[in-house]
């Protein structure tokens, strides 16, 4: 599944062909409910059946509370299929200054006892190299 991204809502690319999970860019518009109602339908969906291991990605450049509440839902149901023997990992990207960003992803480290890779945007870009 591939959302477009809008200047409020995150580009999205779910794929259990190619292993990859993500979300990336700005969430916070009014009907971001909607983008995340069609994230989590698939997840239902889709990774059952999934049998390789899953990149998951978190890129968020500005975000809200509604997006916070749904990361955790999202989550949750991660953290439940990694219990149950999916490979998954995750992966929090994060700038510098915004320690907020940066406390959400060691939130749901803490939260979910999952290891979260934390990629500094900043550093990355020095490396030529993108989140």
């Amino acid at each position: 599944m591939i959302i477009k991204e809008t200047s409020g809502t995150p580009y999205v690319f779910l794929s259990t062909e190619d292993c990859k999970f993500e979300i990336s860019g700005n969430s916070f518009s009014e009907n971001i409910n909607e983008v995340y109602q069609k994230i989590l339908s698939w997840i239902d969906a889709e990774l059952e059946k999934l049998n390789c291991e899953l990149d998951c990605k978190f890129n968020f450049n500005v975000s809200n509370s509604v997006t916070y509440k749904n990361i955790l839902i999202i989550m949750t149901k991660i953290s439940e299929l990694i219990r149950k023997g999916k490979k998954i990992s995750v992966t929090w990207c994060y700038d510098e200054e915004d320690e907020d960003s940066l406390a959400v992803g060691e939130d749901i480290e803490e939260l979910f006892d999952i290891p979260v890779k934390f990629l500094e945007k900043k550093e990355l870009a020095k490396n030529n190299k993108q989140c």
